[in-house]
This record gives structure tokens, sequence and C-alpha cells, in this order.
């Protein structure tokens, strides 16, 4: 018998940024007390990370048991969707639905019903990267869920037929992606809020961007388009901030440019080892 884990939920906002106590300040009514900066800390927006949790066990197999560049395609793959993210569109407003009170003559709108829609279709923007590897990826995982021409499952060969030994089976739980989403705070240590998106399945592989004409040179943008379910409450929080506090640690998320190590400073060689002119310079002797 399944069971459910249900706990007590004291406060909804748990984890998130604390709301300052505006209350002791006057802001914008009369003289504005610009010596008492705290009363005018805003939200500031430009701070979001993705996280991929889960990816579908068909992407999974088809890199264990597939040749090695499926392998290095869906290592890639997953590499620049977290370290490259850059913005999320499609998370949904909560909104209110009102029934009429009237008695014929006059009349008051009243809530009876609060919506969030929280299956929504989402997008995230990124540049193509050499070697396609967002169209490549695309394309293997959608063509691995139906053929488009025969609408056949497969998993890309993956699905063998009867009496053969398949590595997995036909499903949607093998199909589809999780993602952590959050912002954060300007300082990078704290989350305003936090979205597990489950259930993710891609939904366009943008072969129109092979539609080009001779001369032009430019980056193509890629949107990223798919399905998901978005979650939120304090346990999604909570790893959200565990995921950050993580991201944070052991040079994981370098954030100061004084702390950061170029590569080419890291690398750079000697004095005697340079190439140019102070190399042998260092051989010649000076006589006062």
């Amino acid at each position: 018998m399944a069971t459910t884990s249900v706990g007590t939920v004291e406060n909804m906002f748990q984890g998130m940024v604390d709301v300052p106590d505006f209350t002791k300040y006057t802001l914008g009514r009369g003289v504005i007390d610009f010596t008492n900066l705290k009363q005018f800390n805003m939200y500031e927006k430009g701070y979001p990370f993705l996280i991929v949790v889960k990816i579908p066990e068909m992407i999974k197999k088809l890199a264990e048991v597939g040749n090695a560049q499926y392998k290095l395609l869906c290592q890639n793959f997953i590499h620049v969707l977290e370290y490259d993210f850059r913005n999320l569109d499609g998370i949904n407003n909560m909104s209110a639905e009102t029934q009429e009170i009237t008695n014929g003559n006059q009349k008051l709108d009243v809530i009876t019903k609060v919506n969030w829609e929280a299956n929504s279709k989402y997008s995230m923007k990124f540049q193509e990267r050499k070697g396609s590897l967002f169209a490549r990826f695309m394309e293997l995982y959608l063509r691995g869920i139906k053929d488009p021409t025969t609408q056949a499952k497969r998993y890309n060969g993956l699905l063998k037929p009867r009496g053969e030994q398949s590595v997995i089976e036909d499903g949607y739980e093998n199909e589809i992606f999780e993602f952590l989403y959050f912002v954060t705070d300007n300082t990078i240590r704290y989350i305003e809020k936090a979205f597990f998106l489950t259930g993710c399945q891609f939904t366009e592989c943008q072969l129109d961007q092979y539609n080009q004409e001779k001369g032009q040179i430019e980056w193509q943008d890629v949107n990223l388009s798919f399905n998901g379910y978005a979650i939120t409450n304090p346990l999604v929080t909570q790893k959200a901030q565990e995921m950050l506090d993580w991201l944070n640690s052991e040079n994981r998320l370098i954030v100061e440019q004084m702390k950061f190590a170029y590569k080419s400073l890291s690398e750079m060689p000697d004095p005697d080892n340079l190439p140019g002119p102070q190399a042998s310079m260092s051989a010649i002797s000076y006589k006062a």
C-alpha cells in the first residue's frame, strides 16, 4: 500500500530571504530620509540558477551502451545547460476568479477560486555551440521517443524486437528530465524563490538553424522549449539552499574576480622560459 509523508508547515516561506521590517521607516511618505538607506533595499532580479537533477533513463542508457559520441554529447549538453544557464521563462502567475453578489441593482465581486497553473510550457535561451550541441542532442532525444516517419518508439535502438533482450523498457518515466530552478539574492547566498520542475520533456529540435545565406556570418540563438510541472514549497527551498551552499563551498562557484585563477596566468612560464628577448637577457652580465 502506498504511503504519503505529511509534514506540518508553519511558514510556507521558510528558508527564503527574510522580509525586513519596513514599518520602522517613513519610506516615501513626506520627507524622504536619504540618511537611512536600509529602508530602500530592493528585490533585485538577475541571479537565476538551474541544476539538472535527473536525466531520462533513455539518455543514460544510450550514453552507457551507445557509441562514445553519444556519451560525450550527453555530458556536454548537461554541462552547458547548467554552467551557461542565463534565463528561464514560463512560470505562471497566481490569479483569482470571482463570482458576483448582487441585489439586481448593485454588485460586489468576491473571490471564489484561486488558480496557479503548475503545468506549463517553459523556455531557455542559449547560443548554439560548435558541433551543433543543442540541435544534435534534441534530435537524439526526440527521435528516441518517436521516429518522426513511423511514430514508432524505439529509444534509438535500445528497445529490441520481441524475443531479444532490451536494456530498458518503454515508459514516460524513462523520458523525462527534472530540474531544480532557483533565484538568489544579490549576494548569491540566500534563496529568494525555488521551483522543482518535474516531468520535463523537450519539445523542439531547432533544425531551421541550417537555413542559411552565404556570407551572412552570425552566431545562432537557440530556444530550448519544454513541458513541465512546477512544485514550490519549503522542502524545495531547503534543497535549493543546500545546493547553493554546496556551490559556494570549495570554490565551485567563484563570484569575486580577485579570487579567480585565470588559466593563462596560472600557466604563465617563469621569466627564463618566456619566448621574448627577456629570456636571453638573463645570461647578460652588466658592468657598473
